[in-house]
């Protein structure tokens, strides 16, 4: 995370809410007890209101998304950062659905290669209702619904002389049946269109 001084903001400000950081980071802020800790957070940072905060969120960090879709850095310096699955989930959801256009649904494969010596219990075992129920953070969802203009990041190694790595952020084109064109925001290929 890169933090840098805004027009009101001073270096005193700024380093002590890096620090702030770091100790959070580090499990070292609040009292522990229990293997909990209650994390005091400063009140100019906090959204208040409960009902609206994921949209707030989302005003804050992406402010006038829709007029600055094409703007080069716009998607590149911003990132929301959530501490479940669930929150990539609802804001990925959010942000899709603010996005204009037509929005188009991507499905993982939902069933495997059994061995012929363990096929029945392996069809059992891995049926495609649990295969598509797999949330882990190394996996993309079974569901993956697109939008242009969405912004998306590699999850794999795909072509690394090209930059197509892990954490390779990008900007959705266009979609097609089962490739998408994108615009690579970050790496050394950056502004480069992958598809």
């Amino acid at each position: 995370m890169r933090l840098s001084l805004g027009e009101n903001n001073n270096i005193q400000e700024l380093r002590n809410f890096a620090e702030w950081l770091l100790k959070i980071g580090d499990d070292l802020a609040g009292d522990t007890t229990d293997g909990e800790s209650i994390v005091h957070i400063p009140s100019d940072i906090l959204i208040k209101n409960s009902e609206t905060a994921l949209n707030d969120l989302i005003d804050f960090v992406y402010p006038d998304m829709l007029s600055n879709l094409s703007v080069e850095n716009y998607f590149k310096d911003r990132a929301i950062l959530v501490p479940t699955l669930d929150c990539v989930t609802d804001v990925n959801n959010k942000m899709t659905a603010g996005l204009l256009g037509q929005e188009r649904v991507y499905l993982s494969s939902d069933s495997v290669c059994a061995e012929e010596g363990n096929m029945e219990f392996e069809l059992d075992a891995f049926s495609p209702e649990i295969l598509n129920g797999i949330n882990c953070s190394d996996l993309p969802p079974h569901k993956l619904v697109l939008k242009v203009g969405a912004p998306v990041m590699l999850l794999r190694n795909i072509d690394q002389t090209n930059s197509l790595c892990n954490e390779t952020r990008m900007q959705v084109r266009r979609m097609g049946n089962h490739v998408l064109e994108c615009k690579t925001l970050t790496g050394n290929k950056a502004g480069s269109i992958k598809g």
